[in-house]
Order: C-alpha cells, then structure tokens, then sequence
C-alpha cells in the first residue's frame, strides 16, 4: 500500500492520537481500508499545525501570514513522511497544493493530478483532492457532489495498491 499524507487547513482543537478524524476515517472505512492500514501508511496533517480558534461559531480559517509562518514545518513534515500520494483536504489546502487560486469544489474533486505538492517536493506525486468531511460543511451531501466525492475516493482506492 502507498503511504499517503492527507493535509488539511489546520489542526483540530483537541487530538487524541495522530490518525483522530473520524469523519475522513468513515470515508476511509467505506473503500475498505481499516485502522491497522490507516495508521501504518496514512499520516494527517494540516497547513497550521495548531487549532486556529473559533469566531461566530466557526472555526477561523488560516491566514496567508499563518501558513506562511508554518510553511518550513509543513514542507519537513511532507519530505520526511516521503508520501508516494497526496491528499489535500478542503479548498484551502487544495488550493495551496496545486499552487493555484482557489477554485470551487466541483473542479477539483474527482480529479487526480500529477504535481508537486506545495512545492514541497522537488519531484511530482499524485495529487487526490477531497472536500472537508467536517459535519459542518454540506458540500458532500449534495447529489452531485456525492458523485464526485465517491469517484476520489475509488481514485485513491485505486492508486493505493
């Protein structure tokens, strides 16, 4: 199986242990991936590795000065784990691993690209974009974007072996 790092925009607030996203692990869960596998050849992460605080009830999204800030960390964490795949979790991240202006979903979800991610690397990987699976956020429980999200999910199903 190929390790796989999954990047998000920041940290949660409290972490059990270092594989605690229960809501990507269900996603995980539904390609037949188990604990066991997760926790051998998957590494979470984010582009801040602290939790940002709330305002109005949501979380504060990273500044460009915040993942500036956290860059040098980011990029030593991706060449240490050396992934083999890369999944870039929310627009935020998404955007800041293709090195683009953040786009909606729907034009990067179901895609896999061949990149550099983050400019991290020095070498292209592939690239599986996925949408946050927070409760919070409704985008995949949209019908269409049900579709787009199980074709990432069978794109990384079928890069990992």
């Amino acid at each position: 199986m190929k390790k796989t790092i999954f990047i998000g925009q920041a940290m949660p607030k409290v972490k059990r242990h270092p594989h605690d996203w229960l809501s990507l692990n269900q996603w995980l869960y539904s390609i037949g991936l188990t604990d066991e596998l997760i926790s051998k050849n998957f590494l979470y992460s984010a582009l801040i590795d602290y939790f940002p605080g709330t305002m109005n009830g949501s979380h504060i999204v990273p500044t460009k000065d915040d993942i500036d800030k956290e860059r040098d960390r980011l990029i030593n964490t991706i060449t240490s784990f050396n992934p083999e795949i890369v999944v870039p979790i929310g627009r935020l991240s998404i955007s800041y691993c293709l090195n683009e202006k953040i786009k909606p979903l729907v034009e990067n979800i179901g895609q896999i690209y061949i990149t550099d991610p983050y400019l991290a690397m020095k070498n292209e990987l592939i690239v599986i974009p996925f949408p946050h699976p927070s409760g919070a956020s409704t985008w995949s429980y949209k019908k269409g974007n049900k579709i787009l999200l199980r074709k990432a999910l069978k794109l990384l199903k079928n890069e990992l072996i």
